[in-house]
């Protein structure tokens, strides 16, 4: 991963260039991305496909919070930043994933990676995790389906026997020794805690490096927890230019080409799980 710095620096200068979506053209494919592994993975994998293609791949970085109002508002063709549960939270208001779901907003197009979610040392050590884990105190990510996959994680592993969950399926009474923290602090904030409980890539963010005898989310749930290509659902029903770049835009991300990229450049910390959504 020495390369990561300099990569982002060209993304992040590229970003500049395009401060809003320029989506007008059927040739210019728009498309909002976390800046990490997300825009990197379009810059230097997706984008060069699509060339051969007669597109061009317009890059945005952009808070991962605006994303999905940025593609439902035309702004972006599509974003690249989440998992399907968090977008089916925003689609929808409700935290209960239901696999059958019918997408208002926005939807998602394909699977691209998953970025495993683990635990991290905080102010105590990974050698003393199995002594002290019941009593340990631990930060988790505040939004819902980071939080949920945090619990899971925490129960999987002897934590937590269980965790009670509302009507809507939001975890509620949590015990006095899980703190819920913003994702954008969890990092800044992992010392005051004995453990905390990151999304991969929060802790790529950090350059934080990963204890492999520290528990982390098994590969069951790759496929739900892929990091997915979201694109507009009244567009791609009603405008067959915006339909023809987005299937474009997929068979780009499922290429082989792309997961040889993300293996060889995050060695198996984040994982290729390539499968169109489209139906």
């Amino acid at each position: 991963m020495k390369n990561i710095k300099a990569l982002l620096i060209s993304v992040v200068s590229l970003a500049g260039l395009v401060s809003c979506g320029d989506n007008s053209s059927s040739n210019v494919i728009t498309i909002a991305a976390s800046e990490s592994p997300h825009a990197l993975v379009l810059e230097n994998a997706v984008k060069p496909l699509l060339k051969e293609k007669g597109y061009d791949l317009k890059v945005t970085i952009l808070d991962w919070t605006l994303q999905n109002d940025g593609v439902y508002n035309n702004d972006y063709d599509a974003n690249y930043f989440q998992h399907r549960p968090y977008l089916q939270q925003y689609d929808s208001d409700s935290a209960t994933y239901n696999e059958d779901y019918t997408y208002k907003k926005v939807f998602p197009a394909a699977n691209v990676h998953f970025e495993p979610l683990r635990i991290y040392a905080g102010k105590s050590a990974a050698a003393d995790f199995a002594s002290k884990k019941t009593t340990a105190t631990y930060e988790i990510c505040s939004d819902v389906s980071n939080e949920i996959r945090a619990l899971d994680l925490l129960v999987a592993n002897g934590v937590l026997e269980s965790y009670d969950t509302d009507n809507a399926g939001n975890p509620i009474n949590l015990p006095s020794n899980i703190t819920l923290i913003d994702e954008s602090q969890l990092v800044a904030q992992k010392n005051d805690y004995d453990y905390a409980v990151l999304p991969c890539n929060t802790a790529l963010t950090g350059n934080l490096v990963a204890d492999t005898s520290l528990p982390v989310e098994s590969g069951d749930v790759a496929d739900l927890r892929a990091n997915v290509i979201a694109a507009n659902v009244s567009k791609y029903a009603s405008d067959s230019t915006y339909k023809t770049k987005i299937n474009a835009l997929v068979d780009a991300v499922l290429d082989e080409s792309v997961a040889t990229y993300i293996n060889n450049t995050w060695n198996s910390v984040i994982l290729p799980v390539q499968k169109t959504l489209l139906k």
